[in-house]
């Protein structure tokens, strides 16, 4: 079941909805609420941690309910993701709209219940819509090309909101000479940010219903009622294939780094390295440019070494890459603040670091369809939806510790709340530099040891394919 060009495209537009989300909450949420509001960072981290209790119900729940979903003319998938539409474009605006008269406590809760409502969500598009993926081929090779589209439009997407963000809302005046200061710049970026979410997902989902004929002929196997004892037993089936865990465990702790790297993006910009804004739009779009070298490099690469080896070896690259100009700033030989040379190095390392890390993700979640098909090989049913609810869960519950974490590291290093950069202690900055460095280094390398388990390469899924097309 070939898909073509046209519906690859429509399919990934749908994911700069996830772009667009990653990159408000990369850049601008902690640093709103801790820097801007003066909220504290413990707390902060905190709010992401209990909205994860919701997720461990909401995203296998939505998953299960998607897989059993009957319709005809809509599917599975699509009826829930044309309703996370709205929802997730009104509540990303209202996070960044707490009253006036909020204190520590207020600005918590705030936090934490639009959070909450935020990511459920994209819970209702995103786990659909990974699972629609999924069911669109079952080529080995297309479908690493599938989710590179998916990943790169998230990428490209996201770098070109924070992009306008720094041009049209956080610009310098003479009232805010750091335009991330502007309190009010963030409400306005955010209802900028949830207009963009809603069209790419009426658009995506709309532009990929042809699809729905297609899944439906494909997928005839007669599904059991619902029950919470077939969920357990499913769950039960799903941690016992080796697969399935080290796809899980590899994503867990990535995003770990990745929960801890987003947090500190905008203080190492702006504390570390001092940059401008004007050098802070370069870097989203050294972003942009590594998720273009990941869309073509994913599935070239994965072809010739194989999906484990590209996963093993691009995760390798990500995390020195990511982790040189701190390591070389520590060890004395990366340019001082001011140095033009700085930027360029700088740009570099981030497009670098993103192309390689794209392919890495990329190219596990391509791994997963794959793990699918042994599931069912085993079981004679298929789960998509819960199979990427686990996944989907994954990343925001490593994503939400990794916050939780930040918080704690911005106490151990001492950072003040709501300061100006000259009056920020020498050993809270070159805190950043340890947490930049050897921290997330560690963190990246640490979760090349769960992929090791994975066990389906060309020859083994072949065997699987062949013999699910004799049933």
């Amino acid at each position: 079941m070939q898909v073509s060009s046209r519906t690859k495209m429509l399919y990934g537009l749908g994911f700069a909805s996830q772009g667009i989300k990653d990159g408000l909450f990369q850049v601008f949420l902690f640093i709103f609420y801790n820097q801007v509001l003066g909220l504290d960072p413990v707390l902060t981290g905190t709010a992401t941690i209990i909205a994860l209790v919701f997720d461990a119900v909401s995203d296998p729940l939505v998953g299960v309910i998607s897989d059993n979903w009957k319709s005809k003319k809509w599917g599975r998938r699509h009826p829930f993701m044309f309703l996370s539409a709205l929802p997730l474009g009104v509540t990303i605006w209202l996070l960044f709209l707490p009253p006036e008269t909020l204190g520590q406590s207020g600005l918590f809760w705030w936090m934490t219940i639009f959070t909450i409502l935020v990511r459920f969500s994209l819970t209702l598009f995103i786990v659909p819509a990974m699972s629609l993926g999924a069911e669109m081929s079952s080529d080995f090779e297309e479908r690493t090309s599938i989710t590179s589209i998916r990943i790169t439009f998230g990428a490209l997407i996201s770098t070109v909101t924070i992009i306008l963000g720094f041009l049209f809302f956080f610009v310098p005046t003479e009232e805010f000479a750091r335009g991330l200061e502007n309190k009010n710049a963030y409400p306005a970026f955010a209802l900028f940010c949830g207009i963009l979410i809603i069209i790419a997902i009426l658009i995506s989902t709309w532009g990929t219903r042809k699809e729905i004929p297609k899944i439906q002929a494909a997928n005839q196997v007669a599904r059991p009622p619902f029950s919470f004892k077939n969920l357990r037993e499913t769950i039960r089936k799903m941690i016992q294939l080796k697969s399935f865990n080290a796809v899980v465990s590899f994503n867990m702790m990535v995003y770990i780094g990745l929960g801890v790297g987003t947090v500190f993006s905008t203080y190492f910009m702006e504390y570390y390295f001092r940059l401008s804004e004007t050098e802070m739009i370069a870097l989203p779009i050294a972003s942009g440019l590594g998720g273009i070298l990941a869309l073509i490099l994913a599935p070239r690469i994965a072809k010739k070494l194989g999906k484990k080896k590209t996963v093993i070896y691009a995760t390798i690259l990500f995390a020195v890459i990511f982790s040189l100009p701190y390591n070389l700033r520590i060890l004395g030989i990366f340019p001082e603040n001011g140095d033009p040379n700085l930027i360029k190095y700088y740009f570099f390392s981030v497009m670098g670091g993103y192309a390689f890390l794209w392919v890495s993700l990329s190219v596990v979640n391509s791994m997963m369809a794959d793990v699918i098909d042994e599931y069912e090989l085993k079981n004679q049913k298929r789960d998509e939806g819960l199979f990427f609810a686990a996944l989907s869960f994954a990343y925001k519950m490593t994503v939400g510790i990794g916050y939780f974490i930040s918080g704690i590291l911005l106490k151990a290093i001492a950072f003040p709340s709501k300061n100006e950069v000259e009056v920020i202690p020498q050993n809270a900055i070159d805190g950043l530099g340890t947490i930049g460095g050897p921290i997330l280094l560690g963190l990246y390398l640490f979760s090349i040891i769960f992929i090791t388990i994975y066990t389906i390469d060309k020859k083994r899924y072949e065997e699987i394919r062949a013999a699910l097309d004799k049933t």
